[in-house]
């Protein structure tokens, strides 16, 4: 019987830290319309009309490798990129990858050659490194 007194203070509990992580999640996100890339910032529309389109598997976007060349880094193949997504998600990768990747329109990375932990969604950054 005492447990039945206890079940709806625990309940209410529970919602309130459901409540409060969708709220810090939410609020942690970055709404952007623009891709910082090397510390310059980009938008797609611009990004699509200096690269080349490349397709993988269903998917088709800009050619990375091709971007960073156009963007003017220098010496792209002896550095690494992190991707970093709106939500704080990032991941690392060589040159060699972002020869086998595209960023599609909706901002996303996709790689022929890596698993799709490598996707990267709703790309905000890519630090050249």
């Amino acid at each position: 019987m005492k447990i039945q007194k206890y079940l709806p203070v625990m309940a209410i509990i529970v919602l309130m830290v459901g409540i409060t992580a969708t709220v810090y999640v939410n609020s942690t996100k970055v709404d952007a319309t623009q891709i910082i890339i090397n510390s310059n910032e980009f938008t797609v529309d611009h990004l699509f009309q200096i690269a080349e389109e490349r397709s993988i598997e269903s998917e088709s976007g800009i050619a990375l490798d091709h971007l960073m060349k156009e963007i003017g880094v220098s010496n792209p193949e002896m550095l690494q990129y992190t991707l970093i997504g709106a939500d704080g998600y990032q991941k690392t990768v060589l040159w060699k990858n972002l020869q086998n990747g595209i960023l599609t329109r909706n901002r996303e990375s996709v790689f022929s050659d890596l698993p799709k932990a490598y996707s990267v969604k709703e790309i905000v950054e890519i630090k050249v490194e």
